[in-house]
């Protein structure tokens, strides 16, 4: 099966720097379960700008990802993305091949 792999990218600003870091590390372990990773990386040359990586075991867990509720996941991630830069906020979805 397939692995799918979802990305979230923004920009944080500085003064929030400190605010996010903790967010995440608040956030990292509410959706690292079910064999799926989650990871946050900050783009090389490029202060401040990062992407989340959720990577799912197969398209299954992918669509059952949004049906499981979990407040306290939920209530962090409002929160970083209301730190993003003017709330931009882009998403991707690619299907592994091989």
């Amino acid at each position: 099966m397939a692995k799918v792999i979802f990305t979230v990218g923004y920009e944080i600003p500085e003064s929030h720097r400190s605010q996010y870091v903790e967010l995440v590390r608040q956030l990292k372990p509410l959706l690292s379960t079910n064999g799926t990773a989650y990871s946050v990386c900050e783009l090389e040359n490029k202060r401040n700008h990062f992407q989340e990586i959720y990577t799912y075991p197969n398209a299954e867990a992918y669509e059952a990802a949004d049906d499981t509720e979990n407040a306290q996941a939920e209530a962090l991630i409002e929160q970083i993305y209301a730190l993003a830069k003017d709330r931009k906020v882009t998403y991707t979805t690619a299907i592994e091949v091989v």
